[in-house]
């Protein structure tokens, strides 16, 4: 390090070029921070060279599939006011249309350049480059994207090769998932290693009306209840609540999930097992869900179109637990398998796998470059990259004035919205002083406090990046002042919204200081086209209703009331509720009326066969429901997947038509 600061102070004042706000890396991750310095009239340097994976994966014709995060979490909050508010996923072609729209509007302000090594000191950093350029920036912001293995793979894999083969994975996130949806359709066997993994549907429909992943998330009820938002939304997706229960009898009620049925992909006792302490978080980071299209839903968006145009378009069928109902994919329990690459097999127990190709997958790394800087006590260091090192993801400790953008990923969707807020915060740290004050000011208590809230273990792991979108925006809102309060809502329906409405980024720009025009009206309409997030209400309206049903009729049994305490109590703590009634999907508004006039019938007549009679009729519409499909649980329900095993030959064959 002294031998570098040697260099530049040898140097002449011209070779050193001086910024305040200097930028490395020209993506998509850093364009709202850029309109921001834009809007006032702020200089700044970008030094970028170099391809994106998506220019890359455009270069070799591999942008034929769709993102995992929908158009409300893909774009930026001043983009969607410009576009319908539909529901949908974007496809890789039109994302990278957007980015480039980007790179033509600011893409004159970029040197071209590789940024080599960074010396971080107190007050500034010197940035030294491939051309031999110095740049000495009072601010430095990063945002260089990620490195790994699966990139490579899908661009460069000979998918054509693996028709009629077996092919090995030894992975499992969404990325795996999308090459195995482009083994299958060529008859490829897929041999799946993994300790099991958690998955949710993109879309649901709820009376004709669609839903993406991430507006059921419903992201402030966590501050109603919860145990009851743990219950709701993560119970009717994650099957932990199963083991409770006898083998037998989970396999009787929920046999019709994918983790009960498939026992191997179930990672919930890895997750259980890594609860070394409590969070304040309903959800933890460093989750990794695949997002997938289910298949009813896909065939009654696509079918009905032109397959093949839609397959063309980068629409493909990613349905895991399909593909495990119809054996296409098999999972081998990744701790317990040997691999001998030597002979292309796998080993677990008494089978063995041959296989053709074996994909490695790896975990995502920020590709930074070499950064050092100055310890405490003087020392020179190298820097280390820790996530949890990094205040909300962005703020290194061990650095001064550096800004690390777009390494926060999110679990279920939402990545743009995560970078919009990211860079609005920079933004802010670098235009008021007082605020970038007051963040630094005892950032080790504030960092170690976020942690406890949604850590289960104070190990560093790879996946710590990876958060609860809704959850993270929220909390960066709160710093920026941005974020609506309770006590600031006029009436129901202002209620309903800050509870029942995602914590999408545009709903924090509707006003104040980083209002965007035209997003409250796009709010409003959003809210109005799915009925006031109807889907979610009448879950959580169920949920209540069938506790104070069940309550009623203890408390009126002839039993002692030694006896009704405790039951009541053992009913209001029920994790199993959750499940139970996610089984009612779509019928749950009907139920509710139902519900509701067997507890007014009570008042009048207060015996227990009253809430009993409701009780009944409440699980026969549960049962009745899901015996003629009227219902769907809300993620993973395999109940009607075999239907679907003719419309997958016609899939295959439009697949291989287009692709």
């Amino acid at each position: 390090m002294k031998k570098r600061a040697t260099t530049i102070e040898n140097q002449n004042k011209e070779e050193v070029i001086n910024s305040e706000i200097l930028i490395i890396g020209f993506g998509l991750s850093i364009i709202p921070l850029i309109r921001e310095l834009e809007k006032d009239n702020k200089d700044y340097i970008i030094i970028s060279d170099g391809d994106t994976i998506w220019e890359r994966l455009e270069k070799k014709e591999r942008l034929n599939f769709d993102l995992v995060s929908s158009k409300h979490t893909s774009f930026y909050s001043f983009d969607l006011v410009h576009l319908d508010t539909k529901d949908n996923y974007p496809t890789s072609k039109e994302f990278l249309r957007f980015q480039k729209k980007y790179q033509t509007k600011y893409g004159s302000n970029v040197i071209k350049d590789w940024v080599t090594e960074i010396e971080n000191y107190d007050t500034y950093s010197n940035v030294y480059t491939r051309k031999g350029k110095i740049y000495k920036a009072k601010n430095l912001l990063i945002s260089t994207a990620f490195k790994r293995k699966m990139n490579g793979v899908i661009s460069d894999f000979d998918f054509a090769a693996t028709k009629n083969k077996t092919v090995a994975l030894t992975g499992f996130g969404d990325s795996a998932n999308l090459i195995i949806s482009k083994l299958v359709p060529k008859n490829t066997k897929v041999i799946l290693l993994t300790n099991g993994f958690l998955c949710l549907d993109k879309m649901a429909f709820h009376h004709k009306r669609s839903y993406t992943l991430d507006q059921l998330e419903m992201h402030n009820f966590r501050y109603i209840s919860k145990f009851v938002y743990q219950t709701i939304v993560a119970g009717a997706g994650v099957v932990n609540v199963a083991r409770i229960l006898p083998k037998k009898l989970a396999r009787f009620l929920f046999n019709d999930t994918l983790h009960v049925k498939f026992p191997l992909a179930d990672r919930t006792k890895r997750i259980v097992a890594d609860f070394k302490r409590r969070i304040k978080s309903p959800i933890p980071n460093g989750l990794i869900i695949v997002k997938y299209w289910p298949v009813d839903a896909y065939q009654y968006l696509f079918d009905n179109q032109d397959l093949g145009k839609s397959i063309q378009n980068g629409y493909l069928l990613n349905d895991i637990g399909f593909f495990l109902e119809k054996n296409l994919v098999e999972i081998v329990p990744k701790d317990d398998a040997i691999v001998d690459r030597d002979n292309n097999s796998i080993k677990w127990g008494n089978r063995t796998f041959e296989y053709d190709f074996i994909i490695d997958g790896n975990y995502e790394v920020p590709n930074l470059p070499k950064i050092s800087y100055k310890s405490p006590d003087g020392k020179t260091l190298t820097y280390k990259y820790e996530y949890r090192n990094n205040y909300m993801g962005i703020l290194p400790k061990e650095l001064n004035n550096v800004y690390l953008i777009g390494y926060t990923r999110p679990s279920t969707g939402g990545l743009s919205n995560i970078i919009e807020m990211q860079c609005l915060l920079a933004h802010r740290m670098l235009k008021d002083g007082v605020f970038r004050k007051n963040i630094y000011k005892n950032l080790d208590i504030k960092l170690e406090k976020y942690n406890q809230e949604y850590y289960t273990t104070d190990k560093n792991k790879p996946t710590d990046h990876l958060v609860y979108y809704g959850y993270y925006i929220q909390d960066v809102a709160k710093l920026l002042g941005i974020a609506p309060k309770l006590s600031e809502c006029r009436s129901l329906k202002e209620v309903l919204q800050f509870y029942l409405s995602p914590n999408n980024t545009f709903k924090y720009r509707q006003k104040g200081l980083y209002k965007v025009d035209g997003v409250k009206e796009m709010f409003e309409q959003i809210w109005k086209e799915h009925k006031g997030f109807s889907f979610s209400r009448d879950y959580i309206i169920n949920y209540f209703l069938t506790q104070i049903t069940i309550i009623t009729f203890v408390c009126l049994l002839p039993i002692p009331l030694y006896v009704v305490i405790p039951l009541c109590l053992i009913q209001i703590m029920n994790p199993i509720m959750g499940l139970i009634l996610s089984r009612g999907a779509n019928l749950h508004g009907f139920m509710n009326f139902l519900l509701l006039i067997g507890l007014l019938t009570t008042i009048f007549v207060p015996f227990y066969w009253v809430p009993g009679i409701s009780l009944i009729m409440l699980i026969s519409i549960i049962i009745i429901g899901r015996k003629m499909g009227w219902t769907r649980v809300f993620f993973n329900d395999l109940k009607n997947k075999k239907q679907y095993f003719g419309f997958f030959e016609k899939y295959k064959k439009e697949y291989n038509k287009v692709l």
